[in-house]
């Protein structure tokens, strides 16, 4: 979920295509070039390298693929849950490999979600870290750094975070033509693999693992163009619960105002 923020010297975060898939059931959350991001490196939303190595590893050798009808099932059921969805909560363990970083970055926090357009990400570790998106209105608050606003949907850094709307929402994706889909059941859940086609830009991630139980999201995994790897685990999650309306409210501190 979350924009990747990274934390640590010599990280650094380049660009890829931000979209949703309505065939991919979840919509990815890829990373954007020279965006601002809150904090070092957490590349906001919810793990080590051995998930990320089982993860491929059962898509590729495991269960045979869904049938069609049977995927276009399981999409529909998700879908249909999320726009049912007004609120939904979880807390989210985001871990970053990329090329030049001796281990992965690992982060973690809670996302807060009410429908139709607002998000709030508060990272525990690092502390004091946050995103925040209300309509258009996308706030990134580092640590020590003034908060900065930016566009949602005119600024890179937002591109993430209208994926992950749009998962939530459970509205279909813009770029489906671009990536070839497979859905595999592996034991009590269903993981939905997007490989990139060949004719797509390379700007886009590679690969998109997105692992699903019970019609609801649990992780998600991006091949990003740069060499490498994202991915969010999402626990305790709550839907349709009340929420603090204030945890949404317009921030009052002084802000930056950045386009890019």
């Amino acid at each position: 979920m979350p924009l990747p923020i990274v934390h640590g010297r010599g990280a650094r975060s380049r660009d890829a295509k931000g979209f949703d898939d309505p065939r991919a059931v979840a919509a990815p959350v890829p990373v954007a070039e020279n965006a601002t991001m809150p904090g070092n490196v957490h590349p906001t939303l919810w793990h080590r390298l051995f998930w990320i190595a089982l993860l491929a590893s059962s898509t590729a050798l495991a269960a045979p693929p869904l049938s069609t009808e049977d995927a276009k099932a399981l999409r529909a059921r998700f879908q249909t849950r999320q726009r049912e969805t007004f609120t939904w909560s979880a807390t989210v363990v985001q871990t970053l490999t990329l090329p030049g970083l001796r281990d992965p970055v690992v982060s973690q926090g809670t996302l807060a979600y009410r429908a139709p357009d607002r998000l709030r990400l508060d990272f525990t570790k690092p502390a004091g870290e946050l995103v925040l998106i209300l309509g258009d209105r996308l706030f990134i608050q580092k640590t020590g750094a003034r908060l900065a606003e930016k566009s949602l949907r005119e600024d890179s850094a937002g591109k993430p975070f209208l994926s992950l709307l749009g998962l939530l929402r459970g509205q279909p994706a813009e770029e489906e033509s671009d990536y070839t889909q497979e859905v595999r059941r592996e034991g009590d859940h269903y993981v939905v693999v997007l490989t990139r086609n060949a004719d797509a830009s390379t700007q886009m991630p590679a690969r998109i693992a997105n692992r699903i139980a019970a019609d609801t999201l649990r992780e998600v995994v991006v091949d990003l163009p740069s060499g490498g790897v994202l991915s969010y685990r999402f626990d305790a999650i709550t839907r349709n619960a009340p929420l603090d309306a204030a945890r949404f409210a317009a921030p009052t501190d002084p802000t930056s105002r950045e386009l890019r």
